[in-house]
């Protein structure tokens, strides 16, 4: 567990590397070369480094181990930074596509074109490009590797960043080569990508939000928690499942099972525990699990599968 933590951190040190290298260099090359895009590019990668910070001090916490104040541990850090990181995402698409509608609407009510950029911003493009692609693949394995929903955050905002800088790219480059109305390319391949950047964003929210509202886990998982908890001989009708996400990749479990009422409660509780072995084989060591157990009569005169006996308390 501390490994795994470990290498977050180390992932995360790299993009804020070079998070820390692009906005200045974006912001003054976009100002002295008159380019729209790449000054929203810039803007788009202070956010980034601002939320680099804040996702870092979080990430630093949620990897503590459980203590007097937080029973759980502090996984639910790591989640709440990945909701930020995702919001961040959403806004910094906003603020690109209201700068982008307002160029254009300069033009048509105006009929005041913005100035051609100058072919260095082509160059800080290209490179932003190669330098966020590479960082979103180590970012991208270690996030497998560690199973992180904020490292997958973070790689898919580095992917994002490669589609602002490839719009800043096409963009600067129509201007530069045609000219005249082709100079509105710069605003218009902007607000298409801000689409892109904000469906990101979404798809990093959505899941961490379902984490921090308790959402419980997808049906076909708590389907298999039930089948491996009746697979343990002794145990009938897993039932009353309650499941939830208590940090990235840790989960939580509470169920009821049934078993014969005429055994000692030695027994029924080593079965139990065969349970939780076996969970936790399944869910990893971290797996928060607990098992209540409920005498098989009177409530129940036949054995048989869970699935089998709700099929028969339907009817």
């Amino acid at each position: 567990m501390k490994d795994n933590h470990t290498a977050k951190v180390q992932a995360y040190h790299a993009s804020i590397w070079v998070n820390s290298i692009l906005p200045p260099l974006k912001l003054v090359v976009g100002i002295l070369g008159n380019s729209f895009a790449l000054i929203a590019d810039g803007i788009n990668s202070l956010a980034d480094i601002l939320s680099n910070l804040v996702v870092y001090l979080l990430l630093k916490v949620s990897g503590k181990p459980q203590d007097e104040d937080h029973d759980y541990g502090h996984g639910k850090y790591e989640t709440v930074a990945t909701f930020s990181l995702g919001a961040v995402m959403i806004v910094a698409g906003v603020m690109i596509v209201v700068d982008g509608i307002s160029t254009i609407a300069t033009y048509f009510t105006d009929g005041e074109l913005p100035e051609i950029p100058s072919w260095i911003v082509l160059v800080v493009a290209i490179f932003a490009m190669g330098l966020k692609e590479w960082v979103y693949h180590y970012t991208m394995k270690k996030a497998k590797e560690t199973r992180s929903e904020v490292l997958r955050a973070e790689a898919l905002d580095h992917r994002s960043d490669v589609f602002t800088s490839l719009a800043v790219l096409i963009g600067a480059g129509c201007a530069i080569a045609f000219g005249g109305v082709a100079r509105l390319m710069e605003p218009v391949a902007a607000i298409v990508v801000a689409g892109f950047v904000m469906r990101m964003g979404a798809i990093v929210t959505i899941p961490a939000l379902n984490k921090l509202t308790e959402a419980s886990l997808p049906q076909e998982t708590e389907e298999e928690i039930l089948q491996i908890a009746e697979s343990v001989e002794g145990i009938q009708l897993p039932h009353n499942l309650r499941t939830r996400m208590t940090g990235s990749d840790t989960i939580a479990i509470e169920m009821d099972v049934r078993v014969d009422g005429n055994i000692p409660l030695y027994e029924a509780h080593d079965l139990t525990i065969r349970v939780e072995e076996l969970l936790r084989e399944r869910f990893g060591e971290e797996t928060h699990i607990i098992i209540h157990i409920e005498p098989m009569t009177p409530f129940v005169h036949k054995v048989g599968s869970y699935k089998e006996i709700q099929n028969e308390t339907a009817q």
